[in-house]
């Protein structure tokens, strides 16, 4: 997307740092990803300008990372952004020195205050360089967590029901906050609860119910928004990520399974065709990472927005008029474009097939990440456990073979683009879920082929990632403020080394004390090592 930029961008390597060495400028680095709107309008208000390309070019090393690519890099900045500014975002612009140490942070800027933001950076880095460099490592010193004594899945257990009673949305259902996430991680845990208190259980359902059945669910073109940027789930922000859409899917089907809903069966069934007819690559096997946001014309929900114009000339009379009291029309729609459908009691598989965007009119990213496609692996062994339905296992099955090709092959990609051709090394995040994936299709059809693949990834994993102080998050390098983690926290995704604890040998008990405290400081965003504490029970 940036080729045809007037900035010198550098892809992330080691040769960023010797050039900006060498010249003595710092690193700029700009993280985003393809389905994000206000990526594109950087891009356009800024990227694309002369004056701050020249700016760029002259004062810094300017990176250009695609986060989905480097996960555990952008992790590491967006937490020294909100560390040093109180809030993070994509795009993220994070200002390192030559050494590697990050300095200054902000997100997308109007062109004005960016140029000036890159002249007051140039600046201070021209005049006082040593100083910005000191302050920089004593910043970024390596810490190492403390030992305390060991957690009992009991005691993590009731720390987390705590901490959710106090931050649960009872009237909006999800948490509390300005917008709204699936929180995916933190509902497959609940899931996995032989029982519930009935509070938490009762929300636990009307979530499921809220992201269903309002605005968080595409009810034309199916699938899953990424979130909503309101409280109670009804203004989506319009980009589809293939790992919501992924958990999600799984999260249904379980919960089918748990409530004996088949509305949640149902959901699950749509997702993953959704997944199917939008982002899957027959030629490659795989899911593609994303759609886009943004229309092929660069119009924010242009896909899923239509006026009272364009419904009138998609339906028929009877629906339009239908339409024109269900959804006032006559009032001032709720999206400059328009409005956003939801199911209606009358005419709605007519509604429905009139305003479906053609597959091939919606932007979609050319990568396919291993690691999503191990989620979607779960989804499928969910499916099948759910519906006994062949296919499902069919599918499983093969997304199997193809993931087991691609991340035991020499130099292992982290994705694979349209054209066959691999992006980057995989990361442990890809070998965590695809790891994953296979544990759920052995549970759901145990073959010794799929034990064997399960035994010698988790050997390569841990020979790859592995040592006494922790996980490292990539084959590559890390800057000096990176280090190894004893536990990476939950994120939009479940935290890859809470699914690869239980493959060690000790079952991550010698590490249990050091990623003690963080689970009690924050049992919400650690909710999926509760599996981790219950194996390690069981070791015991």
């Amino acid at each position: 997307m940036h080729a045809q930029d007037p900035v010198n961008w550098l892809d992330w390597s080691q040769d960023a740092l010797k050039e900006a060495q060498i010249k003595n400028k710092p690193i700029l680095i700009s993280s985003g990803y393809f389905a994000c709107h206000w990526c594109h309008v950087m891009q356009q208000e800024n990227y694309l300008d002369l004056a701050a390309a020249k700016q760029m070019n002259q004062g810094f090393i300017s990176v250009k990372l695609d986060r989905e690519l480097h996960p555990d890099l952008d992790r590491y900045l967006i937490e020294f952004a909100r560390q040093l500014t109180g809030r993070a975002g994509w795009p993220q612009h994070v200002v390192l020195t030559p050494q590697g140490y990050p300095f200054a942070a902000f997100g997308y800027l109007p062109n004005q205050n960016y140029l000036t933001t890159l002249k007051n950076i140039q600046q201070s880095w021209q005049t006082q360089s040593q100083n910005i460099e000191s302050l920089a490592q004593q910043a970024t010193k390596a810490t190492q967590p403390k030992a305390t004594s060991v957690l009992r899945p009991a005691d993590f257990q009731t720390q987390l029901l705590q901490a959710l009673t106090q931050n649960l949305d009872d009237l909006s259902g999800g948490l509390k906050g300005t917008s709204k996430f699936p929180e995916s991680p933190l509902l497959i845990a609940l899931l996995s609860f032989t029982s519930l208190p009935e509070n938490i259980e009762e929300w636990l359902r009307f979530t499921l119910e809220q992201m269903q059945n309002q605005h968080l669910q595409d009810h034309v073109n199916g699938g899953f928004y990424r979130y909503t940027v309101d409280p109670e789930w009804q203004i989506p922000h319009f980009e589809k990520m293939g790992y919501d859409n992924a958990l999600l899917a799984q999260i249904y089907f379980q919960a089918g399974q748990k409530f004996e809903r088949a509305d949640f069966i149902q959901t699950g069934k749509q997702t993953l065709s959704y997944m199917e007819e939008h982002l899957f690559d027959a030629d490659l096997g795989l899911f593609a990472s994303s759609q886009s946001a943004l229309d092929l014309s660069g119009a924010e929900g242009g896909d899923y927005l239509f006026s009272k114009a364009q419904l009138e000339k998609k339906l028929s009379n009877k629906a339009f008029n239908y339409l024109k009291k269900a959804w006032r029309l006559d009032q001032i729609p709720p999206y400059d474009l328009g409005w956003h459908p939801l199911p209606t009691k009358q005419f709605w598989p007519q509604i429905k097939a009139a305003l479906k965007t053609p597959v091939a009119n919606i932007p979609r990213d050319s990568k396919h990440i291993l690691s999503w496609n191990g989620l979607a692996l779960s989804a499928y062994a969910s499916a099948y456990q759910a519906t006994q339905e062949p296919l499902y296992l069919q599918k499983a099955n093969a997304l199997a073979e193809q993931l087991s090709k691609l991340i035991n092959s020499p130099n292992a990609p982290r994705a694979i683009d349209h054209k066959k051709a691999a992006i980057g090394l995989a990361t442990l995040e890809d070998y965590a879920y695809i790891i994953r994936g296979l544990q759920d299709l052995n549970t759901v059809d145990h073959t010794q082929l799929t034990s064997d693949r399960l035994q010698t990834l988790n050997q390569t994993t841990q020979r790859l990632f592995l040592n006494a102080v922790g996980w490292q998050t990539n084959q590559d390098f890390l800057l000096p403020g990176q280090n190894r983690q004893a536990a990476l926290m939950d994120d939009d995704i479940p935290s890859a080394t809470a699914i690869l604890e239980c493959a060690t040998a000790d079952k991550g008990l010698t590490r249990n004390p050091l990623f003690n405290e963080a689970l009690q400081q924050a049992p919400l965003t650690y909710s999926s090592y509760l599996q981790v504490l219950k194996c390690q029970n069981a070791h015991n």
